[in-house]
């Protein structure tokens, strides 16, 4: 799957269906969503979502654990040519992910730079949960063209699909149109990242004002939200927190 990954329009990725045993990812879809509907939601204009670092169950828990492995790190170097990858055990804006009835999320850029041991974000992998999921639900993961100007990609949040995507300033993507699936049942996906010491060849800092947005989006989603400034204050004072120690860059 190297030259897949590579050569995959509109940026490096490889969407692959038979990763994980069905039992477990049957399994891990038992036990998370009944918890899951009762995780806190974060509302604003860009995004509704609720998310955990860690998930309830032991299932989801374990399928966390094996891609986190030193086995599931070196078979992600060979799939996508990025060597020196590091997981983040502690899950960072990642673990289990919940897009529950009206769940969206704006398109965007993933953050470059991790706010606590400040290594570089390279590398994404999402695995669905979902099974019997209507294609009337919506919630496809998009993946658009750098310049934000149409989606190229739809990946339907089927359970046992795993999306794997190199997360630099290219990869714009997100679940713009909000879910349809009834209540009492959410979009549910395992989520890890993966970093490197040094920063991507194609490294650059973006705006925090703008923001992307699909052409026809109103013009107020072109703009970062009041969140996004607590969120820097929030990782600001992690950093500083967590001191000079660590053995990443500041980027």
């Amino acid at each position: 799957n190297r030259e897949r990954f590579a050569a995959a329009s509109p940026w490096p990725h490889v969407v692959l269906d038979d990763l994980f045993d069905p039992a477990l990812i049957a399994a891990a879809e038992q036990e998370e969503l009944e918890p899951s509907l009762h995780l806190e939601v974060d509302h604003s204009y860009r995004k509704i979502k609720a998310e955990s670092p860690q998930p309830s169950g032991p299932t989801a828990t374990k399928l966390l654990e094996s891609i986190g492995s030193a086995d599931f790190v070196t078979f992600l170097e060979e799939l996508t040519g990025i060597s020196g990858l590091t997981p983040d055990p502690t899950h960072y804006w990642a673990g289990l992910h919940v897009n529950p009835p009206g769940a969206f999320q704006a398109i965007h850029r993933d953050f470059r730079v991790h706010p606590i041991t400040g290594l570089f974000h390279r590398v994404n992998i999402l695995i669905y949960l979902n099974s019997n999921w209507k294609s009337e639900y919506g919630g496809e993961l998009e993946l658009w063209k750098p310049d934000k100007s149409a989606c190229e990609r739809q990946v339907a949040p089927v359970a046992g699909k795993s999306v794997i995507f190199d997360a630099g300033p290219e990869a714009i993507h997100g679940i713009p149109e909000p879910i349809r699936c009834p209540t009492g049942k959410a979009r549910l996906s395992l989520a890890a990242i993966y970093y490197t010491v040094d920063p991507p060849p194609n490294d650059r800092k973006e705006s925090r004002l703008f923001r992307p947005k699909r052409p026809q989006d109103p013009w107020y989603m072109g703009f970062g939200t009041f969140g996004d400034g607590v969120n820097l204050v929030r990782r600001t004072i992690e950093r500083r927190s967590a001191g000079k120690g660590h053995s990443g860059t500041s980027g």
